[in-house]
C-alpha cells in the first residue's frame, strides 16, 4: 500500500458504518468516516492514503498534490512549529519551519512538494529546486509562466510552469514581488547547464515605448523635471526610475528623437515646459 497516493483497493469488509479496503497483499487500512457506506464488499474503489497520527486512513476524495509532485496549495493554520496546508481531503497536511522560505501567511498559496518524511509520514517542502528539471522545451524570447519560489540576493527564483528552475536577476526585477507570486516573463538566456535566465522586460525594440512612457509618466509627475543625467549614479538612476542606466539611456534618446523633452548635463526636462 502506498502511503501518499491514489490506488486502487478492494472494499474487505464493512462492520456498521465502518468500511476497510485492501490491496492485492491484503494489506488493509480503514476508509475515512462518513466515507463509501453505499459500497459492498468486493467493490473496486480509487483511494489516497494517509496518515492519522501512528495509523493509516483513506479517502475517496481527490488530493490537490500526491506524493512527489509539486502544486500550489493553501496554508491554512499555523502552528509552534510549522504550518498547516489545504490537500483538499479534509485533513491538513504539515509543512514544518525549517522546510518553510520566510514567514508565511495564512490564506495564502505556495508552490510545495509532498514527500515522506523520516517518520514516514506525509509532510510537505519549499525546498524545491532539485525538484525541478532543466530546461529541454523553451528557446530564447519565449514567453513563460511560473511561480517564485525563493527570493535572494541573486534574484528571484521561479518554477517555470511549476518545472523547469529559472531566475530573474535582480537588477531586471521592477517593482515588489513576494514568495508564491506567479510571473509572466521572457526568456532571456539559457545557460549551458540549462538553467533558464528570465526578464520582465520585452525585447528592447518593444520595450524603449514602455520605458519612454514611464519617463515621460514621472515627468509629469515631477513638475515636467527630472534630476537626472548622463553621468547620474546607475543606482540612483535604478532607484527612482525602476529602470537599468543602459535602458534609461535607451527611453531618453528616444524621447529626445521624438522631441519630446530637452537633455541637460544634470536633468531631463519635457519640451514644452515645467508643469
Amino acid at each position: 500500500m502506498e502511503l501518499g497516493k491514489i490506488q486502487k483497493l478492494k472494499v474487505e469488509s464493512k462492520n456498521g458504518k465502518k468500511v476497510f479496503l485492501a490491496d492485492d497483499e491484503n494489506n488493509k487500512v480503514i476508509l475515512a468516516k462518513g466515507e463509501g457506506e453505499d459500497l459492498k464488499v468486493g467493490d473496486e474503489v480509487e483511494a489516497f492514503v494517509y496518515n492519522i497520527h501512528e495509523d493509516f486512513e483513506a479517502t475517496l476524495k481527490r488530493p490537490y498534490a500526491q506524493v512527489g509532485e509539486l502544486k500550489k496549495l493553501k496554508v491554512v493554520d499555523k502552528a509552534k512549529v510549522g504550518y498547516f496546508v489545504d490537500n483538499g481531503i479534509g485533513k491538513d497536511i504539515f509543512l514544518p519551519f525549517k522546510e518553510s522560505y520566510g514567514r508565511l501567511t495564512v490564506g495564502e498559496e505556495y508552490l510545495l512538494y509532498l514527500y515522506h518524511d523520516k517518520s514516514d509520514r506525509l509532510a510537505l517542502t519549499m525546498n524545491i529546486k532539485d525538484k525541478l528539471l532543466v530546461n529541454d522545451t523553451y528557446k530564447v524570447n519565449d514567453i513563460v509562466k511560473g511561480t517564485i519560489y525563493s527570493i535572494g540576493r541573486p534574484g528571484a527564483f521561479v518554477a517555470i510552469e511549476n518545472k523547469y528552475d529559472g531566475m530573474i536577476p535582480a537588477e531586471e526585477i521592477k517593482g515588489i514581488y513576494k514568495i508564491g507570486d506567479e510571473v509572466e516573463a521572457r526568456v532571456q538566456r539559457i545557460l549551458q547547464t540549462g538553467f533558464i535566465t528570465l526578464t520582465l522586460r520585452e525585447k528592447a525594440y518593444k520595450q524603449i515605448d514602455a520605458d519612454a512612457d514611464l519617463i515621460l509618466e514621472l515627468l509629469e509627475d515631477n513638475g515636467g523635471v527630472l534630476e537626472l543625467g548622463d553621468k547620474s549614479d546607475p543606482e540612483i538612476i535604478k532607484d527612482l526610475t525602476g529602470l537599468s542606466k543602459k535602458a534609461y539611456k535607451r527611453a531618453v534618446g528616444h524621447l529626445y528623437k521624438n522631441r519630446s523633452i530637452n537633455i541637460y548635463d544634470t536633468k531631463i526636462e519635457l519640451r514644452h515646459g515645467r508643469k
